[in-house]
């Protein structure tokens, strides 16, 4: 049985961006996917309670405890008490944190020019015309 091409335009987008970011992946500095997102949402927002944490990257509590604890391991991310609620604490980027983000960033920019060069002219264009699109997709503000 031969496997069915996508059918729609969300199947076709669904695929080519889960293909891309498998591309993007191997570009994070030695971080994971999780992790590098959780940085650069902290790096960005921050700092932030656990929990609203959590609910900007849609994971549980346990789940962003847990990576919340490994980049305190790595020092990328430093606790303090919360002055309004003193039994939470805020996260926040360490500058070792925003530098992986940023470096991260920049390796992935990269790849991402090099992929761009292999196209014509009229393809380049189109992704990038598409971009503020995407934008508002993916951006959770």
């Amino acid at each position: 049985m031969n496997y069915p091409p996508p059918t729609s335009d969300a199947e076709r987008l669904a695929l080519v961006m889960g293909r891309f970011n498998r591309r993007l992946q191997a570009a994070t500095g030695g971080l994971s996917h999780g992790l590098l997102s959780a940085m650069a949402v902290i790096a960005k927002r921050g700092p932030l309670r656990l929990s609203d944490l959590a609910q900007l990257e849609g994971v549980s509590a346990p789940s962003m405890t847990r990576t919340v604890a490994e980049l305190e391991a790595r020092g990328y991310v430093v606790r303090s008490p919360d002055p309004v609620d003193g039994r939470a604490v805020l996260i926040a980027a360490a500058d070792a944190g925003t530098a992986a983000v940023l470096d991260a960033r920049t390796t992935r920019a990269q790849l991402v020019s090099e992929l761009l060069a292999t196209l014509d002219e009229p393809d380049a264009a189109a992704i990038a015309a598409a971009l503020p699109a995407l934008e508002r997709l993916t951006d959770p503000s």
